[in-house]
């Protein structure tokens, strides 16, 4: 469509960002007849849902689990009709459900396995903690409660009594997710009396998160509702893409928004980097959150309650991803695990690590040749401006800093996995400044707004004050983030425009 024209039979919408919220907000649209059109600055979709090839190597920067891979479990529905567990050939994507959902390494040097299965997990933590007896069983039933809660997300139909009736079905479960909610997770972790079990749980989040975090993903291991989507994260976005473009959407890669066009405080298009401007109806920002008040829009749409929130809210981290390709077989090794360093990692940015934590992709043949693995190992920092200052100012300095931190990872986990370092073929390091290439994400933030109680309490806004027909979704609208989340609210903004337009809302 030419810019400056509008077509009059079907509203037109354009989307910023091909992310999994800007993809979702496009094919919920399209299905309902709206003319939509994404601009996306990278040259692939999905965002920060993604993987890359470095020789014969896939490293995956994503997915660890997924919820909604199984069937009648709530989110299901969503990756159904977005067809994002389907392949290129019409098959469905396997799914991969760990025996272990995170192994810690204690200071002692005891192991403590998180295991999926709730019985089994009762069982350990008995055996690391009995003086916790009875607080380990009241968590056990906590999770195996929270297990059986169901999202709602097929509710256009539904009345009064469908949403009485569904509370009443799941009252324990929803109770429970709201009383973890409010707690801190070191307000949860005090609550114990075992010192071991206090330093296992300290390695999994920070301290200042909702307790809900950690339980929410520990009891859908429990019901083998959050499973990994063999084949890895960029799959999973080129499945929802493909699904997209089937419908008659359509995608513009490496165009990069510069800024939304307003008149009369309505936005009506788009200015791209290289001058070129695009009309329409809508305009819905599935982009980073800052860079979109901020920058395209100039900070002119702002509230108290908006600038609060970009000054206070706590973030998700930046990640330093280190990625091993090995010619080794690691079957033998767990998928996940958190070592612990009895000298702290220090990062070149002053982040000071105890624990690292490791992933070994043995059960996802797709991302290494036969024989051969895919290593990665995570290290969360919140100085993202030390990496991006660096890259910028000193290229080659940034370079070796990369270099010499992936050999000390090495080092550490050649006394973990013998011959590691030498059975080393590829490595690859991204930093925030990264993620800041890619995707503009603020501060390098991988999720947004962290799951605090105080975050998770309030909701972000999703349209700006005295702007109209501009819409935002994705992680910076949904404060603890998530792709079932993303997937969601691109549905919900669909049936949002179906009411305002006085259509019936097709998920199909």
């Amino acid at each position: 469509m030419e810019a400056g024209v509008i077509n009059l039979e079907r509203k037109k919408v354009i989307i910023i960002g091909a992310g999994i919220a800007g993809l979702s907000a496009a094919s919920y649209l399209q299905r309902n007849g709206y003319d939509t059109e994404i601009f996306e600055a990278h040259s692939l979709p999905g965002g920060l849902c993604t993987s890359w090839k470095r020789g014969d190597y896939t490293f995956d920067y994503c997915i660890h689990w997924l919820m909604g891979t199984k069937k009648e479990t709530g989110f299901d529905i969503v990756w159904d009709e977005l067809g994002a567990l389907v392949n290129e050939g019409g098959e469905e994507v396997p799914i991969y459900n760990p025996e272990v959902f995170n192994r810690v390494q204690l200071s002692d040097g005891d192991w403590l396995s998180f295991y999926s299965d709730a019985g089994r997990l009762e069982e350990e933590l008995l055996r690391i903690a009995p003086e916790d007896r009875k607080r380990i069983q009241r968590l056990i039933r906590d999770l195996r409660s929270m297990a059986r809660l169901i999202t709602p997300v097929d509710t256009e139909k539904w009345g009064g009594k469908d949403w009485l009736f569904f509370l009443l079905k799941h009252m324990g479960p929803v109770l429970k997710l709201r009383e973890y909610s409010r707690l801190t997770f070191e307000e949860f972790i005090l609550q114990w009396r075992s010192q071991k079990l206090q330093e296992a749980f300290r390695a999994l989040i920070p301290p200042c998160w909702s307790a809900v975090a950690f339980l929410m993903g520990q009891a859908a291991q429990d019901s083998q509702s959050a499973g990994y989507p063999l084949g890895g994260s960029l799959a999973f976005a080129r499945n929802i893409e493909r699904r997209y473009l089937a419908l008659g959407g359509k995608i513009n890669y490496n165009c990069r928004v510069e800024k939304v066009l307003v008149e009369d405080n309505r936005a009506v298009g788009i200015r791209l980097a290289d001058g070129e401007e695009f009309y329409a109806d809508d305009i819905v920002s599935a982009a980073d959150g800052y860079t979109t008040i901020y920058k395209l829009l100039e900070g002119k749409y702002i509230s108290e309650e908006i600038e609060e929130i970009y000054e206070n809210y706590p973030l998700f981290p930046s990640i330093i991803h280190l990625g091993f390709g090995v010619a080794r077989d690691l079957a033998d090794f767990p998928a996940r695990e958190i070592l612990y360093l009895p000298e702290a990692l220090e990062l070149p940015d002053g982040s000071r690590h105890q624990y690292l934590s490791l992933n070994i992709y043995n059960f996802d043949p797709g991302l290494a040749p036969e024989g051969k693995t895919v290593v990665t190992v995570l290290l969360n920092t919140w100085n993202d401006s030390y990496w991006l200052t660096l890259a910028e100012k000193d290229p080659a300095l940034y370079g070796k800093e990369k270099d010499e931190l992936a050999a000390k990872v090495m080092g550490i986990l050649d006394e973990r996995i013998p011959g590691f370092r030498a059975a080393v073929e590829v490595i690859d390091v991204s930093t925030p400044h990264t993620v800041r290439r890619y995707t503009g994400n603020w501060r390098g933030s991988f999720e947004g707004f962290a799951p605090t109680p105080e975050t998770l309490s309030r909701a972000v806004p999703k349209e700006l004050p005295g702007l109209s027909n501009f819409y935002m979704v994705g992680q910076w609208t949904e404060p603890g983030g998530g792709l079932p989340p993303a997937g969601l609210q691109g549905r919900n903004l669909a049936r949002e425009f179906c009411v305002r337009d006085g259509k019936e809302f097709r998920s199909r």
